[in-house]
């Protein structure tokens, strides 16, 4: 299992329509995209509330890879993912993100980065301080399901094949997640802000953390940095 990279979905209950009991669910989206490699591998379990997320993150982090990234992926509102408070997600992912190799994590659900009058940024940076996470990705808005689902993709392929070199400098970091989001446009439409429904652009509704590989290095939120990288990555 060392040599292979491995993405760990763990995936609340969606209901996004009448009827849907686990029935919608983005592993099927991350089983697609892990076709094209032959070194990447899915793991998906579900979860309800912190101690079901607990027991279900201990199970998919039994084998170790060379790069796991954590996808957390469920309802939120600025506190929680799921039925799990985003602090108790992130101490669990920290604890673990040497023994596990957890690279990055992605929290794939509205408002995981805050709400305009609650941020979470402070939490994450403390949380995955002194870590073996490098980077994490989340939502400052509503993010609707399948626009931010294909974010959600083409990001963590893209650092699944990050070398532990690339991990040495915040810019590096920075330069591979501009790649993630490169195809997308910085003003397409990623979700609203809630209430009153005020359309929220991608360069407004998620957010970029990274803690770059040695002493010294703290975690910081570097979403502006992203995007000017995402800026030199375009065709003029």
């Amino acid at each position: 299992m060392k040599e292979k990279s491995a993405v760990l979905i763990l995936e609340g209950p969606w209901n996004i329509y009448d009827g849907d009991i686990n029935r919608s669910s983005v592993e099927p989206f991350f089983e697609g995209m892990a076709k094209q490699f032959d070194n990447v591998e899915i793991l998906h379990s579900r979860f309800y509330d912190v101690h079901s997320f607990r027991l279900a993150f201990a199970a998919l982090i039994e084998h170790n890879y060379q790069n796991a990234i954590v996808y957390v992926a469920g309802h939120g509102d600025g506190h929680r993912v799921g039925g799990a408070k985003i602090i108790d997600i992130l101490v669990e992912c920290s604890v673990d993100s040497v023994r596990a190799n957890i690279t990055g994590v992605l929290l794939g659900s509205c408002f995981s980065a805050g709400t305009a009058k609650n941020s979470q940024a402070d939490v994450i940076n403390a949380m995955i301080q002194e870590s073996n996470i490098a980077w994490v990705a989340a939502y400052d808005c509503r993010a609707y399901w399948q626009a931010s689902t294909m974010v959600d993709m083409s990001i963590i392929s893209t650092m699944l094949h990050a070398e532990e070199e690339d991990f040495q400098t915040r810019e590096s970091i920075n330069h591979l997640l501009a790649q993630g989001i490169e195809c997308f446009s910085p003003t397409f439409v990623l979700g609203d802000n809630g209430d009153e429904e005020e359309p929220v652009s991608m360069a407004e509704g998620i957010s970029f953390f990274t803690q770059p590989r040695g002493q010294g290095h703290r975690a910081k939120c570097v979403t502006l940095d992203v995007w000017d990288e995402w800026v030199e990555l375009q065709v003029n």
